[in-house]
This record gives C-alpha cells, sequence and structure tokens, in this order.
C-alpha cells in the first residue's frame, strides 16, 4: 500500500469519527448544566462522597496557575482540562479499574508538569482519554473521539496523524497504551495540543521499524539512521523506543518526536545519545545526571529516557533533545529532590521561586514524608539556555512511603532456552531495513549489496562452526553441532557445500550489481565477520556457542525473509539453491539450536558465557542491519 493510500485510508477511519465531536460536546454541555442545576431536594449524605479524578485535577490546577501567575489563564485551563478528560469525568477517586493508567506512576489517568526558562514558564497536562470499559481498543477510539472534538473546537490538525494512524492502531495486548493527549498552557500565547502514540502497539519487536515508517512517510526520510548511529546505538534491548509524539499544528515549527528508554544506561551513555541533535552542548546531559542522582553510575533502578525533535526544516539531523531522568527512583523522599532542584535552578538562573511556589500549591503533605511527587527532572537546550521541566505525580491513589535506600527494579534472570524463545519472538527481519525492503517494491541492487556484505560470513561460517565443535566437552551438543557442520559441507557432496551454493547465488544476481559500488560498501560486512568470529574463537567456548545458536534462528528468518523478496523477481530458482535450501535446513537447526540450550543449561558457567554469545550476536547483527540501511537509505546512500 502506498502512502497515499495509508493517509487515504487512517482519514477515512478518523471521519467515521466526526460525528463523535458532537456527542462530546454534548456532554461537556450536559456535565456543566447538571453542575447549575438547583440542589432542591437533594440527598445530604452525599455530600460527603468521595471526589471524582477530575474535581481533584480542577483543584490542583487551580492551584498551580495561581502560583504560576496565570489566573487569567485559568478559565481556559479548566475548560480544556473537562473537555480533555470528559470520558471518564465521573470517576470517583478509589474507583476500581482494570486499566491503570501508564500517564502517572500512580495510576492516575493526569499528570501534570511545568517548564522553567529563565523568564518564562509552561503548565502542561497530560491525559489518557479512556473508554466506557478501558483497554486498548476502546482507550484508542476514545482518543480518536477526543481528537475530532479538539480539531473542531481548538482548530488543531490531525493532517499528520492521518498519514500514520494506522502504524498505531493497537494489536499488542502488553502493550500499556494507545493514544494520550497533552495541552500546554502559556501566559502570553494560544494553548497548544501534542499527540503521543505507542510505538509497541502492534509488537514490542516491531516498534523500530514503526518509527522508521512513520518518519519516512511524515517526510523525514533520512531521521533513521540518525537515531540508530547515536540514540539507539546499544541495540533494540537497551535503547526501546517508548512514544511517538506529534504537536497538534500545521505551522513550520511544529515538531514531531520520538522517545527512547535507555535501559541499564551510564550518565557517559545518554551523553553520546543525545549527542544526535543540533541543540547538544557537550557535558550538559552527565552534569544534569550528576546533580539530579548524585553519585549514579548508571540508571538500572529506572531507566532515564531521551527525546529528539524534527521540524520541517530538518531531515536527518534533529534540532533538539532532552533527556528526562526518573527522579523519584534515584532520591529517598521529596524533600530531597527539591533540594537538588533548588541548587541546579540557582546556579543556571532559572526561577526556583517559581518551582518553589509551585510545588508549595501542590503538595498536600510535608516532602520528606514521601516520594514520587516529582516523577522525571528534564533538561534540553532552548536557544542555547537550559529548559528544565518537572513532572508531577498527582499522588491520588495513594503515596510511597521515603526509602532510605534507593528502589530498585525487578529483574527476572531468564534461561538459555526462554531467551531463544525471546529471540524467536522479536525477530530479525522486523529491523527497519528488512521491513522496508519488504513494503518498499522489490530492490535487486539492494538485495545485491546486502548478500555482499553477507559473503565473508557465509565463506568462514564452516570452519568456526568446526572450532566450536572441538572445543566443547559435551558430546550430546557436539553431535548436534557436526550434524549442521556436515550439512554445511554438503553431506560429503562437494558439489553441495553451502559455501559453493552461495558463490553460485552471488553469480546469479551478478546482474544486479550496483552501478555506483565501490569496495568501502563492504565496511560493514567486514566488521560483522570480525566480531562473529572474535565470538567464534572466544576462549570460552560457550560464547561462540552461544553466538551459533542465535544465528540458526536469525539464519531461520532472514532466509524466509529473503526467499519472499527473491520471489518478487524473475531470477532462475536454479541460481538461488542456497537460499532454497536454507529456508528448510534452517527450520530444524533453530529447533536444534533449543536442544542445545538445555544441554548447555546443565553448566552454570556455560549459561553465563552463553548468554554473552546472544547479547553480543543480537547487537552485532542489528548493527550490521543499520549499517545496511544507512547505505540503502541514508542521507548519503549509494545510487543505484
Amino acid at each position: 500500500m502506498s502512502n497515499s493510500e495509508h493517509a487515504s485510508t487512517a482519514s477515512v477511519s478518523i471521519n467515521a469519527n466526526e460525528n463523535t465531536s458532537d456527542s462530546l460536546k454534548l456532554s461537556l454541555e450536559n456535565q456543566h448544566s447538571i453542575e447549575r442545576q438547583s440542589q432542591v431536594g437533594f440527598d445530604p449524605e452525599r455530600l460527603i462522597s468521595t471526589k471524582t479524578y477530575v474535581e481533584v485535577g480542577i483543584e490542583k490546577l487551580t492551584a498551580l496557575c495561581e502560583s504560576l501567575g496565570m489566573n487569567a489563564k485559568l478559565a481556559e485551563v479548566v475548560e480544556i482540562f473537562r473537555a480533555m478528560t470528559i470520558s471518564w469525568s465521573d470517576r470517583q477517586i478509589g474507583e476500581s479499574t482494570q486499566w491503570p493508567s501508564d500517564v502517572s506512576d500512580d495510576g492516575s489517568p493526569f499528570e501534570f508538569s511545568i517548564a522553567l526558562d529563565p523568564d518564562k514558564v509552561e503548565l502542561r497536562v497530560l491525559v489518557e482519554a479512556q473508554g466506557q470499559d478501558p483497554n486498548l481498543q476502546s482507550n484508542w477510539q476514545a482518543g480518536l473521539e477526543l481528537n475530532q472534538y479538539l480539531a473542531t473546537h481548538y482548530n488543531v490538525s490531525l493532517d499528520r496523524f492521518a498519514q500514520i494512524a494506522d502504524l498505531f492502531v493497537p494489536t499488542n495486548t502488553d502493550a500499556k497504551f494507545s493514544m494520550w493527549h497533552s495541552a500546554c498552557f502559556y501566559p502570553d500565547k494560544p494553548s497548544a495540543f501534542k499527540l503521543y502514540l505507542n510505538p509497541q502497539s502492534q509488537h514490542k519487536s516491531r516498534s523500530a521499524a514503526i518509527v522508521e515508517e512513520s518518519f519516512v512517510r511524515l517526510g523525514f526520510t533520512h531521521a533513521w539512521p540518525t537515531l540508530a548511529e547515536t540514540a539507539a546505538q546499544r541495540g533494540p534491548d537497551k535503547d526501546e523506543f517508548v512514544y511517538f509524539s506529534l504537536d497538534l499544528a500545521a505551522h513550520q515549527h511544529a515538531r514531531v518526536k520520538v522517545y527512547l528508554r535507555h535501559h541499564d544506561a551510564t550518565p557517559a551513555e545518554l551523553e553520546s545519545a543525545l549527542s544526535a541533535a543540533r541543540n547538544y552542548v557537550p557535558g550538559d546531559a552527565i552534569e544534569f545526571c550528576q546533580a539530579m542522582a548524585p553519585g549514579q553510575t548508571s540508571f538500572s533502578a529506572k531507566p532515564a529516557i531521551s527525546a529528539f525533535s524534527w521540524v520541517e526544516s530538518d531531515n536527518a539531523t534533529p534540532s533538539s533533545s532532552t533527556l528526562h531522568i526518573p527522579i523519584s527512583n534515584y532520591a529517598t523522599d521529596d524533600r530531597a529532590v527539591c533540594d537538588r532542584l533548588d541548587l541546579y535552578l540557582i546556579e543556571h538562573g532559572l526561577p526556583v521561586s517559581t518551582y518553589q511556589a509551585a510545588i508549595r500549591s501542590l503538595s498536600t503533605r510535608p516532602l520528606e514524608t514521601g516520594i514520587g511527587m516529582h516523577s522525571y527532572t528534564a533538561l534540553r537546550r532552548e536557544q542555547q539556555q537550559r529548559r528544565v521541566t518537572l513532572y508531577l505525580n498527582p499522588e491520588i491513589n495513594g503515596v510511597r512511603h521515603p526509602s532510605t535506600t534507593l528502589t530498585q527494579l525487578a529483574k527476572s534472570i531468564p534461561s538459555l532456552e526462554d531467551m531463544l524463545w525471546y529471540y524467536e519472538n522479536h525477530p530479525l527481519d522486523h529491523h527497519p531495513v528488512l521491513q522496508r525492503l519488504q513494503r518498499e517494491p522489490v530492490n535487486p541492487q539492494h538485495l545485491w549489496l546486502l548478500f555482499m556484505n553477507l559473503r565473508l560470513v557465509v565463506t568462514n561460517f564452516s570452519r568456526s562452526l568446526a572450532s566450536i565443535i572441538a572445543r566443547n566437552d559435551d558430546e550430546r551438543i557436539r553431535c548436534l553441532l557436526a550434524k549442521q557442520l556436515n550439512e554445511e559441507l554438503g553431506n560429503g557432496n562437494i558439489n553441495r557445500i553451502h559455501r559453493k551454493l552461495f558463490e553460485q547465488l552471488m553469480t546469479g544476481i551478478e546482474p544486479w550489481r550496483m552501478v555506483s559500488f565501490t569496495e568501502d560498501m563492504l565496511k560493514i560486512g567486514k566488521e560483522y565477520d570480525e566480531c562473529l568470529q572474535d565470538l567464534y574463537l572466544d576462549p570460552n567456548p560457550f560464547v561462540g556457542l552461544g553466538a551459533a545458536m542465535l544465528l540458526e534462528v536469525y539464519g531461520k528468518q532472514f532466509d524466509l525473509c529473503m526467499g519472499r523478496e527473491f520471489r518478487k523477481t524473475n531470477i532462475a530458482r536454479s541460481a538461488i539453491v542456497w537460499l532454497t535450501l536454507h529456508e528448510e535446513l534452517e527450520v530444524g537447526h533453530a529447533d536444534e539450536s533449543l536442544v542445545i540450550a538445555r544441554f548447555a543449561t546443565e553448566s552454570k558457567d556455560g549459561v553465563t558465557a552463553a548468554k554473552q554469545g546472544f547479547e553480543k550476536t543480537r547487537l552485532a547483527s542489528w548493527r550490521f542491519l543499520d549499517g545496511l540501511y544507512q547505505l540503502c537509505y541514508g542521507a548519503s546512500s549509494v545510487t543505484v
């Protein structure tokens, strides 16, 4: 389906919901009407009933507006908050629901934040529209209805959303949300709105490909290589895409944003990730990490998050980056958080008195009696000036007790077999470059370049496998690997040696050779082979065994993917025997990897080493495909 067809499909879906804006408007009018009705016949006992989330939200927003000097905006702020929360406006505090919202740390369906610049302040509210029976699908529908209401009454633009909406329709039952909305309030200009979408809404393993395709559809055709090279350089398991955001405006400064969660990242790694943007200032990230989480060498209790923004004039390079620190997991109580923020704001000339007034207005308890009012603190440069944003958890559903030790996330330790199943369910062909190859018309030149870069890997594989066999003491493992080696060597038939069959394939696709090909284009293949050779020949043979097991799983996924692509061409089947043979063999080899994993589990040291082999092979394979994407689609991509 072409981009225009995607946009048309999304537009039909959105237009089908236009009539919902009228019902939403009627609901709002009814709500205000009820509030104005006489209390004749009112049961006095109802006066002690529990407040609703909306009522508490309005109380807190009123206090924040007063503390921030935004009283003139209060009526508008309350009106917009009511509109955005109409889907759960009558829900009372404490009312049970099967859907604790991921918007806030305490499960409330809204969260506040304040952004502090040297000379101005911004108040924001983030809300999750929810269905009557909240779940991914009903919340998505409620979000679409809110979109239409905002478009009708606040003139927001849904054009960009229409271009990508079908990519985010939720089907992944493990996803934490489908759509959020944010309103931004300023003392001296009209309110603005943002939309947050979930890249993991269809499958976590496809989140990178969803982000890449969204950028391409929106015209930022060279954005992905920049993200892959810097912000996501540690691979999909460490650098996870979690949010995709759109400013709901049509002007040239309207942003497209992507957010990554960086698991177990060090301050230096966060600094490296943020360097992708034009507003990056060396040292900012490390200094902010040290100020917000003193002495923290890695963010393992809860991951830090980075965000990158593109505007209309950007393409390869984002205009700005932001670092978000989950500070409530790196402080004992909110008094300690305030002390850290006071020092940082004073040192950098930011309005500490504004921050203190906001916290006093919002707090319902002494700061030292709990931790969690501040969920995140964030830093970005705007016109070279620091801008600090504070994300404020409403603490409606409870307050976390102070902690003498930092909160740690519980992390399960998977078995080798579990890890292989994980890689089966997070397949290599979900990488953006293989997804793009499959969704676009077949490109023989790109296929030729891919296989040219795999030539060394295929050529050296049989010797590498023999080395792993020779150095492993478990006869059962040696037996299965020897079977695979025998097949690799043609089962005794010299003409069926897989290396020779691969060379026949390369001869068959020689007409696809790129006219502009240079030897430099094979650098990614050489680096990939060198990394694999280091793993195969590691002094601990279980490292190489882990690499070999995962490559069989990846081999199956890759060969099946390539088989589909080659069948779109008119190449003779006799020329691609290597590929058709591997489509069959690798299915069995992947199953055998699961059996080998069970045998390897009997060695405790072997398990640790094999996991290292898994992780390093996954990263090397992902980085190889990142490099291929850069060659095929990057800003300096080759001409075919």
